[in-house]
């Protein structure tokens, strides 16, 4: 009975990997494997033809002297991602819109004297629990316009 422990002992020694063992990152939860494709999703459509991206602060110009600066999200009641919703939500922004300043509600265009502008992505996307630990901190907006 000894020789036949010892020898299943021997050959799991044998079993084991030559050399140091290397440590394999944690999987990602199912949540934060689905953001960070929503964020890479987002990413797209902010780098797609015709979108000009700014964040709060910053200035948006479409041209022909069309100019969007975000200031301030005064809502933001989107439907979370990994929630079911009644209602689906919406965003809305406060913004200056060459130099007036207005409100957008994102997928709806406003008309100017210097044409309409869409407020058409919003990254990140809406997310009820956010899993600091695998992904860090939410990042900022970034807003994405077109020209229509």
């Amino acid at each position: 009975m000894r020789a036949m422990m010892f020898a299943v002992l021997v050959l799991a020694a044998c079993a084991q990997p030559a050399g140091p063992v290397v440590a394999q990152p944690p999987a990602q939860s199912p949540v934060a494997q689905q953001i960070r494709a929503d964020l890479q999703r987002l990413d797209r459509e902010l780098h797609a033809q015709g979108v000009v991206v700014a964040a709060i602060g910053e200035t948006a110009d479409l041209g022909g002297g069309l100019t969007v600066r975000p200031l301030a999200v005064i809502e933001d009641s989107r439907c979370p991602n990994n929630v079911q919703c009644i209602w689906a939500g919406r965003l809305r922004l406060r913004a200056h819109v060459s130099g007036e300043e207005v409100e957008l509600t994102l997928g709806e265009a406003l008309s100017t004297s210097r044409g309409s502008v869409m407020l058409a992505v919003v990254s990140p996307g809406p997310w009820a629990e956010w899993p600091t630990a695998e992904l860090g901190a939410k990042p900022a907006y970034r807003f994405g316009f077109t020209r229509n």
